[in-house]
């Protein structure tokens, strides 16, 4: 029988604020904490009702080391499915440490807070699904990302998976009993039922993976580089977007040293935005550096705000631009990344000017409409804003399943690819064994997805069940 822990983790960011918050959680959190925490009325701590809220201070040794709130809840009601207490104290490095340090000393168990979200997992609280969905959500930067992985935290994506996993328990069932009376699917019935459960099963996965960008650009913030020669506005651009002089802006080239980044929020969506030295052939070591960081930043990019002046031809270093964009689209598959997870846009800027650009050669290497700007002026950036989230669904839909991670997407890929190999054997009317091993491995995959435990050996190319 494994023991049962009681844990304590520090659940706020350890800094100055009005508010810190250490959770306690396990069969002993009543009993340990009772031995620190004096209730300012006369009560049983330890048989408090659950949900109930006790003012009174911590005390380490006789000391009085803080004046706190407490916040008790059984195991029927906690989220880790343990006896739990929430102590609610003031913010602050050094108080929040005291206590959380005099709650260790009783033989509370310091953790993480992911930690105390696996508790809630072997406890039959939350599947990993919901982990993931609230480990996401304490890092948001958006509201429509918050909106979105409570859905999931509330079992939208896992409502999802556990369908999936229902029609391939049918499958399985079906299988099995082939196998054991050593019939085979020549029946038209028994075929038939095969055939559709394999296409619902294929337009399931097929919907949510067909949600992986949107969710997953949601969770991890979209790299945004500004990339151009120098002048023609790139610092003026990145202003506008954030609407302040972030920026230093001069009209002599080179200004730029090094890159300036901060998020913004583009219809819910966050990206970091990069602002990057001009790129051109220059003598300076300072600004050749600086160019080489520009580089550095392109590589780790998933979108570019290619720009480029209005009020001047196109030349050398515009070509540059264009090669080094068509070098670095080209990197994708070499980079471990999906085809097209690379986008660059062009940006013509300086519009309140008479044009002397042709955009003949910007149009024909990015394959790209054209977005035209004044940064000065702060026109055309809603077309430009529309374009950056073109490839992603921003509009909310209550409730709807959503995959957000990397892992999820990867396991969804491995089903998918598993079902379209095996077509004929799920449908066909020979080799019931067969099938069954393969909807087993099917079944694997998608509870893999739901416990976060592998339960078969990954499914790759290679591998023999594939």
């Amino acid at each position: 029988m494994v023991e049962r822990k009681t844990l304590t983790s520090i659940v706020t960011p350890l800094s100055e604020g009005g508010i810190g918050k250490i959770v306690v959680s396990g069969p002993d959190a009543l009993s340990l904490v009772s031995k620190v925490f004096k209730c300012k009325k006369a009560t049983d701590f330890c048989k408090a009702e659950s949900g109930k809220l006790h003012y009174g201070y911590i005390y380490e040794d006789g000391r009085r080391i803080d004046e706190v709130i407490l916040h008790t809840l059984g195991k029927q009601d906690s989220f880790t499915g343990e006896d739990l207490v929430e102590i609610n104290c003031h913010g602050g490095i050094r108080v929040v440490m005291r206590t959380y340090q005099c709650l260790g000393s009783l033989g509370a168990e310091g953790v993480s807070w992911d930690a105390l979200l696996s508790q809630s997992l072997e406890n039959g609280k939350l599947d990993f699904i919901q982990k993931e969905a609230i480990r996401e959500i304490t890092s948001a930067r958006t509201k429509l990302g918050v909106k979105v992985l409570l859905d999931q935290h509330a079992g939208a994506l896992s409502g999802a998976l556990q369908t999936c996993l229902d029609i391939i328990e049918g499958m399985r069932r079906s299988c099995q009993s082939a196998a054991r009376s050593k019939e085979t699917s020549s029946s038209a019935g028994f075929k038939g039922a095969d055939d559709t459960a394999v296409t619902a099963l294929t337009d399931g996965i097929d919907r949510l993976l067909a949600t992986a960008s949107y969710g997953m650009a949601l969770t991890t913030p979209q790299t945004l580089v500004i990339l151009g020669k120098p002048n023609v506005g790139k610092s003026t651009i990145m202003n506008a977007i954030l609407d302040e002089d972030r920026v230093l802006v001069h009209h002599e080239p080179g200004t730029t040293r090094d890159y300036v980044s901060e998020c913004i929020s583009v219809s819910g969506i966050p990206f970091e935005i990069v602002d990057t030295a001009g790129v051109r052939d220059t003598g300076d070591v300072i600004e050749s550096m600086s160019i080489e960081i520009t580089f550095e930043q392109l590589c780790r990019a998933r979108k570019v705000l290619a720009v480029f002046d209005n009020a001047r031809p196109f030349d050398r270093e515009d070509e540059g631009i264009l090669k080094a964009l068509d070098l670095w689209i080209a990197q994708e598959n070499a980079d471990g990344l999906q085809p097209g997870a690379r986008t660059a846009i062009p940006v013509i800027n300086k519009c309140d000017l008479p044009q002397k650009l042709d955009t003949g050669k910007i149009v024909s290497l990015l394959q790209q409409p054209v977005c035209f700007l004044s940064a000065l002026n702060r026109t055309g950036f809603d077309d430009m804003n529309s374009r950056l989230v073109r490839e992603f669904d921003t509009a909310y839909h209550p409730g709807r399943p959503v995959v957000f991670t990397g892992r999820q997407r990867q396991l969804l890929q491995d089903a998918r690819l598993l079902v379209e190999r095996e077509t004929e054997c799920l449908t066909g009317n020979n080799n019931p064994d067969r099938r069954l091993q393969v909807t087993e491995d099917l079944e694997g995959i998608f509870k893999e997805c739901l416990q976060g435990k592998s339960l078969i050996p990954k499914l790759r190319p290679g591998n023999a069940s594939v």
